[in-house]
């Protein structure tokens, strides 16, 4: 790198564990470091549990448990953190929705024209109060990133964004090789996987269960594993026992290692009423797991090609999704087909190709 590109990078975070957001930004910080960047991360929570690279800032350690007095130190953390660390650029990976909190980070914390906005969601006014006031602020900064297509068209069709840019998530190579990890643990020889926080407003893993219930795979005994923790892990439980189905569905949590169970799951579901690019739809395509999963905002459509590397189902439409998941049962050739292609579907968001993307927006100075 030239003495006149950034070298100094920080990355800003609610946490480093459990979200799909939060795994990126920790594999970014890693490959940002091996490419001889100084990364920092700032994270707003003590909950860590993704691999990073760089120095961690963990805002979270020794709270208060007095709500304001918590909020009022970390707002003084933050601030000494920011300028501490002095990086080229602050990417913010963070939730954005409380109006006064952002006022007041922009005013008296942030450099606006170093900041990367990240919008992580299709749901965008999770990363971007609903005022014009942030819609000119978001138009300063060095770049406001998308995900997707469907998230850069609701962003234009909000305001219009001269810094717009898309840059989605990526896989890593390390997926693969864990992928591999042998484990005598894993007893259930024949299944499909669901993964998620276990949140059903947004998952609908009540719905999804019920709607396994219906399906060729209940009556043949392959059972559905779900993986991943949440606010609705009892509600679920209490569903599966009120269904007597405790023997085909089993709520595992969360796993470190994920990657071995989508190895050997038939194929993997998802049944979420919005995203912003799954990664688990990503990384199981990767791993050469075919993936059935409502086409909804946003993220599935530029993963799945129907009936290339899975099944696109009609957007919240439950039957279809039962009936698509009888179909990959059934239709073996179809399934193998599918199966033999979805790695090479997805090479384009591999790590080296996705993080230069990022490498040279680091380096644009036309925004």
């Amino acid at each position: 790198m030239m003495d006149k590109e950034p070298k100094k990078i920080c990355l800003i975070v609610d946490c480093l564990s459990n979200g799909g957001a939060e795994k990126i930004a920790a594999r970014l910080s890693r490959a940002l470091s091996e490419k001889g960047f100084t990364v920092s991360i700032i994270s707003l929570r003590n909950e860590i549990s993704y691999e990073y690279g760089g120095r961690l800032y963990n805002l979270g350690e020794n709270e208060s448990k007095i709500k304001h007095v918590k909020q009022f130190k970390k707002l003084l953390n933050l601030r000494k953190s920011y300028k501490k660390i002095n990086a080229d650029i602050y990417v913010d990976f963070r939730m954005r929705n409380r109006f006064l909190m952002e006022l007041i980070l922009h005013l008296f914390i942030f450099k606006t024209h170093k900041m990367i906005m990240r919008i992580n969601n299709y749901n965008i006014h999770y990363h971007i109060p609903k005022h014009q006031l942030f819609y000119k602020l978001y138009n300063k900064t060095k770049a406001v990133v998308s995900l997707t297509d469907e998230i850069t068209e609701r962003l234009n069709g909000l305001y219009k964004f001269k810094n717009l840019v898309k840059i989605s998530n990526f896989y890593t190579n390390t997926i693969l090789d864990l992928s591999n990890e042998q484990d005598n643990k894993l007893i259930y020889q024949d299944y499909v996987l669901a993964i998620g926080r276990l949140s059903n407003r947004v998952k609908q893993f009540d719905k999804l269960i019920l709607t396994y219930k219906d399906t060729e795979l209940f009556k043949k005994g392959i059972a559905l594993l779900i993986l991943g923790d949440g606010p609705d892990r009892e509600i679920l439980q209490r569903l599966i026992k009120r269904n007597g189905i405790e023997d085909n569905v089993k709520l595992l949590g969360f796993k470190n290692n994920p990657y071995k169970y989508i190895k050997h799951s038939r194929f993997l579901l998802l049944s979420s009423i919005e995203e912003g690019f799954p990664n688990v739809v990503l990384e199981s395509l990767a791993i050469g797991t075919p993936v059935i999963s409502f086409n909804c905002k946003s993220g599935p459509s530029e993963l799945i090609i129907d009936k290339m590397n899975g099944l696109l189902v009609e957007d919240q439409n439950f039957n279809a999704l039962r009936e698509n998941i009888d179909l990959f049962y059934k239709d073996l050739e179809l399934y193998n087909y599918c199966k033999q292609h979805a790695h090479k579907s997805v090479e384009k968001f591999n790590e080296d190709f996705i993080v230069n993307l990022w490498i040279e927006l680091f380096k644009n100075s036309s925004f």
